[in-house]
């Protein structure tokens, strides 16, 4: 039964844990981490609690085994992402290329907020997570959240405009 479950939300929320995993790592290599939280999610089903939604119970325990895997090295830095790859003129047009650089470019500021500003973004603005969803998995409370939120996008703002980069919105 738990089997037939995790492999139902395998299928259901693995987009979900991988782009929250590469937003959060900052790196495009996170198939490990993905297969692990599922694994784990298996292993652990027992302890699901039901009140809970099953994506940010997953999204806790992608969350938990990144920060747990840099505690074990002992090493908390930045990840320095790796999404920009090598274009050709002959296959990339103007529009892709500026859409490229801006995505970049926002994710190496997302990657220059502290952790929990970080975490914040990625689960409210890019995963568009409620502020409940989001409160479960950071372990505070949902107004906790939201001015994290508040604080960090005016952050992120900062850093664009430092550098240069002009953000609409």
């Amino acid at each position: 039964m738990k089997e037939h479950t995790i492999e139902e939300w395998f299928h259901s929320y693995e987009k979900d844990v991988t782009s929250f995993l590469v937003y959060f790592t900052g790196s495009l290599d996170v198939e490990d981490y993905v297969q692990d939280t599922f694994l784990i999610a298996l292993r652990q089903f027992s302890s699901f609690n039901a009140s809970s939604h099953p994506k940010t119970w997953l999204i806790s325990i992608a969350r938990n085994q990144v920060i747990d895997r840099y505690r074990r090295k002992m090493v908390w830095e930045r990840l320095k992402h790796v999404l920009s790859t090598e274009y050709t003129s002959q296959n990339v047009t103007e529009i892709h290329f500026m859409q490229k650089l801006e995505h970049n470019e926002l994710n190496r500021a997302i990657q220059q907020l502290s952790p929990a500003y970080r975490e914040v973004v990625i689960l409210r603005g890019i995963m568009e997570l409620s502020s409940k969803e989001a409160s479960f998995i950071l372990q505070c409370s949902p107004n906790k959240v939201n001015v994290m939120f508040h604080r960090s996008l005016k952050k992120l703002k900062m850093i664009l405009e430092k550098e240069g980069f002009s953000y609409e919105g």
